[in-house]
């Protein structure tokens, strides 16, 4: 199984802006018109895109299949495994604890800790803080995790931190490669932290805790970290490169890569993150979406940003296999376009939509 690589996502998200592509005045027409010769052109069965503008919902649609051989269509309550943007609504699930008074984001994580702790190195562990794993300037190991089928047992969050991550990715464990705070590395592996300090902080499970207190005051009725019958009776089927029909990926590394999702939901999310929301202050929504110097500018805490086309982009990219997703949000115009595949050519289909849709946004400013 293929390796999870966003930051290749955002570099190829990146060069595909400064392409060419054709849009109308309506962008609604333009995704009409262009959206299903791209699934046929890219052997990609379904997409479900959603487009927000001054804070109103303009367009809301799915296209193809959710499942190609009952010829069941994409709609927007059809379930999505969106990847590595599950690292943006954990650094939601720790700026509430940081604003619970129960974390603090310039701590070290050791003393958070107490079921596992980062093997011993040449580097100066007290660097390793929350911030520092959120803008993916810790210094640590683990870029990304392949998945599990049904069929293999998922290993413990200890076993996973430990590299017990099945054959592909086995012995990889999660360990300081650089100096923290010195420069910026990609690492789902510090998410898997995050979630097990999410666990020994509230005492439940990270899934639990995102529910109770994320999804649930959203109203995302149907989101989950944990891929539960009345979750996966919504889910659409994943699909490889060749158009066959794959298994379901899970993940013991859920904070990473491991949430399941719906276009639906995903826009309450967008809204969320647009304007007040029951759920984090205004400051703490600064604070996760400012971009660090650090990381070059293009990472805040469980955000990538990207300054194209006269404006800034906040987001994430997601990539599993069978799966691929985008969600990017125009935060000084109240804007953002949601894009939902599942297909492992997805990104095929992606990245131009990204590209129509911020062209067409620009026009609008």
């Amino acid at each position: 199984m293929k390796q999870l690589i966003c930051t290749v996502i955002t570099l190829s998200l990146t060069a595909l802006l400064f392409g060419q592509q054709s849009v109308t005045t309506d962008i609604k027409t333009t995704f009409n018109s262009q959206v299903p010769g791209l699934l046929k052109k890219s052997n990609t069965p379904g997409l479900a895109i959603a487009v927000i503008q001054d804070g109103k919902l303009i367009f809301e649609k799915g296209f193809g299949f959710a499942n190609v051989e009952d010829q069941k269509e994409i709609t927007s309550t059809t379930g999505f495994n969106i990847g590595s943007i599950s690292k943006t609504f954990t650094a939601w699930g720790i700026m509430k604890l940081v604003e619970d008074g129960k974390l603090d984001l310039d701590t070290p994580i050791s003393k958070y800790l107490s079921r596992w702790d980062l093997p011993t190195s040449k580097y100066n562990v007290d660097r390793v803080t929350i911030r520092a794993i959120l803008n993916h300037t810790a210094g640590l190991s683990v870029h990304g995790y392949p998945g599990f089928s049904k069929a293999s047992q998922l290993p413990s969050l200890e076993e996973s931190l430990n590299g017990k991550n099945g054959a592909v990715r086995d012995d990889e464990k999660v360990e300081l490669i650089y100096e923290p705070q010195t420069k910026f590395k990609y690492s789902g592996g510090g998410y898997t932290i995050l979630q097990l300090i999410i666990e020994e902080v509230t005492g439940t499970s990270f899934s639990s805790y995102m529910e109770s207190t994320i999804f649930g005051p959203l109203q995302m009725k149907n989101t989950s970290f944990a891929l539960t019958p009345n979750i996966m009776k919504h889910s659409a089927t994943p699909y490889n490169e060749e158009g066959d029909e794959m298994y379901m990926v899970r993940f013991t590394a859920q904070a990473a890569a491991g949430l399941q999702t719906t276009l639906e939901d995903l826009i309450l999310f967008a809204n969320a993150n647009l304007k007040e929301n029951p759920v984090l202050s205004a400051k703490s929504m600064s604070v996760i979406t400012t971009p660090t110097a650090l990381a070059n500018n293009d990472y805040a805490l469980g955000y990538m940003v990207m300054d194209r086309f006269g404006f800034r982009m906040t987001g994430h990219a997601g990539s599993n296999d069978g799966w691929q997703s985008g969600m990017m949000f125009a935060l000084d115009s109240d804007a953002a376009i949601i894009l939902l595949s599942n297909g492992s050519n997805g990104k095929k289909v992606l990245m131009p939509c990204l590209q129509m849709w911020a062209q067409w946004h620009k026009n609008q400013l």
